[in-house]
């Protein structure tokens, strides 16, 4: 009998990197949708905000290089900016996070969900200027 470990499957539901943590979903949002770049300080507010916690901006800051390696941001003179090849690994979270939370239970209306989702995945997706960095 041969055993194929789910990440080991290709195509469709194939291997995917589900690496991004929900900080680091928030820190890449944030910085996606801003249209300049943007510093730890401003994020952490953001998120703080969002998530109706103190956040430090020192955690934030911590976050950058990795997020940076990975290919999802790139430092540049005015702050932290957003990368195509961020945004499409963002979209794959964005999906995993929504059918996570409602696991068939219908306790969320999952078509306003999704419709939601699209808005963001379209953000994510949408047409984009020169500004865009593609580190």
């Amino acid at each position: 009998m041969t055993f194929t470990g789910a990440n080991d499957a290709d195509g469709p539901g194939g291997p995917c990197m589900i690496d991004m943590s929900v900080l680091d979903l928030a820190v890449f949002l944030r910085i996606h949708r801003s249209s300049r770049g943007t510093s730890a300080g401003e994020v952490a507010q953001t998120v703080s905000h969002w998530f109706q916690c103190d956040v430090d901006p020192r955690e934030v800051e911590r976050s950058f290089p990795r997020m940076v390696d990975a290919g999802w941001l790139v430092r540049r003179p005015t702050g932290m900016r957003a990368t195509i090849k961020g945004r499409k690994h963002g979209r794959s979270h964005l999906r995993g996070i929504v059918r996570m939370l409602d696991q068939g239970t219908k306790m969320l209306d999952v078509a306003r969900m999704m419709s939601v989702l699209q808005l963001a995945m379209i953000e994510l997706d949408g047409e984009h200027d020169d500004d865009d960095d593609q580190g």
